[in-house]
C-alpha cells in the first residue's frame, strides 16, 4: 500500500545518491500546480497536494523504499507501474497516473466495505468538528480501507479514541478524516464534490494526538454535507 501518516515532527525521509533529501516531512510534497502540470485534473489538485504534503516529492524515497510524491511502497508499486523505481521517480506523469488509479481502487474498496456511510456526518475529535466528505474517506483510507481496518473499526464504534482506530504511533484515523475534509475528489470518486476545505487541519506538529471523545453526528439542516455519498476501504 501507499505508506502514509508521517508526523512532521519525525524526520522520515532518507537520502539516496540520485534523490532529493528532505529532513522534515513538513517540507515535503508537491504543489497543486506541479500536479496539474503532471496531468492531474485541476479540480482534484488541492486534494492530491494535501496527500503529497505528508508523503514526499516526485524524487523522494523513504527508509522503507516507498517513493515519489505519494510514496508508493514495494508491493503496491509493482501493481501500479511496470517500469523501474528510478524511471518512476523521474516521471511525474506516471506518478499522477498511478495515484489516480490507486485512489479509484481505494474508493471502490471503501464503497464495498460500507465506509462511505460516514459521508455527510460529522467527526468531532481533538477539540474540533469537521463534516465528513468523499475526500475525508479517501484521505483516511491511508490507514487502510479494508473490512477490518482502522477506518472500518471507526465506522463500527464511532469512537476516535479506541485503540483499534489508531496506528502504532497512537494517531487516530479521525485526525485524517478531519484533515481530508472538504476537498474535491471527484476525479477519483466520480461524485460531484464541493471545493471548500471545512477544517482539514494540518499534518504538522502533534495534530491528531487527541484526548477528546470522537463522535459521529448527523448533519443539521444548516450544516449540509459538502459532497454526497462515497466510500473507501
Amino acid at each position: 500500500m501507499i505508506r502514509a501518516r508521517r508526523l512532521c515532527v519525525i524526520p522520515f525521509g532518507i537520502a539516496l545518491t540520485f534523490l532529493v533529501t528532505f529532513a522534515n516531512p513538513c517540507d515535503a510534497g508537491q504543489s497543486a500546480q506541479s500536479l496539474i502540470d503532471a496531468g492531474l485534473p485541476a479540480q482534484c489538485a488541492d486534494y492530491a497536494a494535501k496527500v503529497s504534503s505528508s508523503e514526499g516529492s516526485f524524487s523522494s524515497v523513504n527508509q522503507f523504499g516507498c517513493g515519489g510524491a505519494f510514496q508508493f511502497c514495494p508491493g503496491t508499486f509493482e501493481r501500479y507501474y511496470s517500469g523501474s523505481r528510478q524511471s518512476f521517480l523521474s516521471d511525474p506523469a506516471a506518478q499522477v497516473a498511478a495515484f489516480t488509479k490507486y485512489e479509484k481502487d481505494q474508493y471502490a474498496l471503501a464503497q464495498k466495505n460500507g465506509l462511505t456511510s460516514l459521508v455527510g456526518k460529522q467527526v468531532c475529535f481533538d477539540g474540533s468538528c469537521s463534516q465528513i466528505s468523499d475526500s475525508s474517506i479517501l484521505f483516511a483510507c491511508q490507514f487502510g480501507c479494508g473490512a477490518n481496518g482502522k477506518l472500518a473499526n471507526y465506522v463500527a464504534s464511532g469512537n476516535c479514541n479506541a485503540a483499534n482506530v489508531k496506528d502504532g504511533n497512537g494517531l487516530s484515523v479521525c485526525a485524517y478524516l478531519q484533515r481530508g475534509a472538504g476537498y474535491d475528489a471527484s476525479c477519483f470518486t466520480g461524485n460531484s464534490s464541493g471545493t471548500n476545505n471545512n477544517g482539514g487541519g494540518t499534518n504538522c506538529p502533534g495534530s491528531g494526538s487527541g484526548t477528546s471523545p470522537g463522535t459521529v453526528v448527523p448533519p443539521t439542516p444548516g450544516n449540509a454535507p459538502v459532497s454526497l455519498p462515497p466510500n473507501l476501504a
